[in-house]
């Protein structure tokens, strides 16, 4: 009797802590696919950045690329 008990006990034990661990790591995969939405979101963003600045460039004359590349390399005072 006493030894069906300790069994049952064991058994909701082992059953709580199975829980526990399912939702723990359900918890981890979640966030883990958080933070891999959010690392493509931003790589695509600074992708998009770059192409428009890439586009401005080829858009632009000789004259005006020449004057900006300048004031790019030495600055402002020059």
């Amino acid at each position: 009797m006493i030894f069906a008990r300790i069994k049952l006990w064991a058994a909701a034990v082992g059953l709580v802590l199975a829980a526990l661990a399912a939702s723990w790591l359900g918890g981890r995969k979640s966030g883990i696919s958080d933070v891999k939405s959010e690392q493509t979101a931003a790589r695509l963003a600074r992708a998009m950045q770059a192409r428009e600045i890439e586009n401005e460039v080829e858009a632009l004359d000789r004259d005006t690329l020449k004057s900006r590349a300048r004031k790019w390399v030495r600055g402002p005072e020059r």
